[in-house]
């Protein structure tokens, strides 16, 4: 099986204005998805990222050059997931799962490349 990583993009603006009992209730469905994940074998590991802060640096004509905290959540990666498939599509067949696309969020699927030995 090869691991991929999906990285969820924005969706958390949803829950602005929400009660603490429905933000558990939201969070619940990520809970959910993983248990089912695990049951089925698939997950590897997941973490939710802080929601503010987060800056990208990066080096433009010699100079340091930080972007961030993104002013658009859709741009913020909220979290990730490590997860066992057997190819790319059957990946992209998980991520689809995702409770974060409900919310107007995105999932990037990537392979995580092995290492050869």
């Amino acid at each position: 099986m090869t691991q991929f990583i999906l990285l969820l993009r924005g969706g958390y603006e949803a829950y602005e204005g929400f009660t603490p009992e429905q933000v558990q209730q939201a969070i619940q469905k990520y809970r959910t998805w993983s248990h089912n994940l695990k049951a089925r074998g698939a997950l590897v590991g997941a973490l939710k990222l802080r929601d503010e802060g987060g800056h990208r640096l990066e080096i433009q004509n010699g100079q340091l050059v930080v972007d961030g905290p993104f002013a658009e959540t859709k741009e913020t990666i909220a979290g990730y997931f490590v997860i066992r498939a057997a190819d790319y599509a059957a990946a992209c067949a998980i991520a689809k799962e995702c409770p974060v696309l409900a919310d107007g969020g995105s999932v990037e699927v990537r392979e995580i490349e092995s290492e050869s030995t």
